[in-house]
């Protein structure tokens, strides 16, 4: 996170204390990376709204920032309303000041980040977390330069990246992690592409196409963490990789942009379809890559698996029961956090 006063959860790592501190603890990450001849590129986020009450420095009554003071839905009963105002309350609508200090605070993390010998950086702007919420008509209703219509509300987007590329050179990679729409001729997916087209004008290497939020955390759910059975019985490839169908949309608009596609990849022969379809030029993993740490080798490049037993399907968290059906992110978070356990017993 860019500004330690405001945290997805606890433990998050943020940018925090003096840069020659936080260039010495992120350089002991690049060195062992760099020594294994990996790339490794650091994601730069501000969770906005999405900062539970306890997660950051900031005060007990400081309200968390958002593009409008808009609070977060996490369901529409009591027991989620009640949730929602004791952890996340009603955000404080941004001033252009706060706007600045957000930009300053991103091109201050990729300064750091390119002092320690990461890579690149990745904008993160999905998820629902601040930068997504400014992209989004139902988080951001201003009527000044960042909102008003799809084009304005991407402008904090434009502006962080092109203040980050005024600091870093340009073999310094710099991507963006945004949301998609579920389904294509919609509002939202019609938006989505003219932001993007926005976005292809900057100088970025690559857009990451990714969904879900804490209000509808679809990227964590536990349907998602299971094999796609088609009608026959036979395991369904063609449907891994949630969001092909915005990235088909945007690669007719941009043939030229490079798309990473994240979320749904379960086997070699799901990953290779969307790559040899022209779908998506990238593939990413998280939990797969979690539960198999030497995935690449043991399975993907692994020519003595069958593709068809060449898979890393991954299972669910441990059911949360009934507080799970009455609030929308509570399955999710507990699906990061069992998650993150394997995460960090690496």
């Amino acid at each position: 996170m860019v500004d330690d006063r405001y945290l997805g959860s606890k433990g998050d790592v943020a940018v925090s204390g003096p840069d020659s501190v936080i260039v010495e603890h992120w350089a002991a990450w690049t060195q062992l990376v760099r020594e294994q001849g990996s790339i490794m590129i650091a994601q730069l986020n501000h969770p906005g709204r999405q900062s539970p009450l306890g997660a950051g420095n900031r005060s007990f009554l400081a309200k968390t920032i958002a593009p409008s003071a808009i609070p977060l839905n996490l369901g529409e009963n009591l027991l989620a309303s009640l949730t929602r105002i004791i952890l996340f309350g009603t955000p404080q609508k941004m001033t252009l000041t706060q706007i600045d200090n957000v930009i300053a605070q991103f091109t201050r993390a990729a300064r750091l980040a390119l002092r320690a010998g990461f890579h690149g950086v990745e904008v993160h702007a999905g998820h629902g977390f601040l930068l997504s919420q400014f992209l989004s008509s139902s988080a951001n209703n201003r009527s000044d330069e960042f909102g008003g219509s799809a084009e304005k509300r991407v402008e904090l987007v434009i502006r962080i990246i092109r203040a980050i590329r005024q600091e870093v050179p340009a073999s310094f990679c710099v991507g963006i992690k945004i949301n998609t729409a579920d389904h294509i001729h919609t509002v939202e997916s019609d938006d989505l592409l003219l932001q993007i087209d926005r976005i292809a004008k900057e100088q970025v290497d690559y857009v990451q196409l990714s969904g879900g939020s804490f209000e509808d955390p679809k990227m964590l759910s536990i349907q998602n963490s299971l094999p796609i059975i088609g009608a026959t019985g036979t395991i369904n490839v063609e449907r891994e990789g949630f969001f092909l169908q915005a990235s088909h949309e945007i690669r007719k608009r941009h043939p030229n942009l490079v798309l990473l596609v994240t979320g749904g990849f379960r086997s070699r022969n799901g990953v290779n379809s969307a790559l040899q379809k022209g779908a998506c030029d990238l593939i990413g993993l998280a939990r797969p890559a979690i539960k198999y740490p030497d995935l690449p080798n043991e399975i993907v490049f692994n020519d003595d698996l069958l593709d068809g037993e060449a898979r890393f399907d991954v299972e669910p968290a441990p059911s949360r029961g009934w507080i799970a059906t009455k609030i929308r992110s509570v399955g999710a978070g507990a699906e990061t956090t069992y998650y993150l356990s394997f995460l960090q017993a690496l």
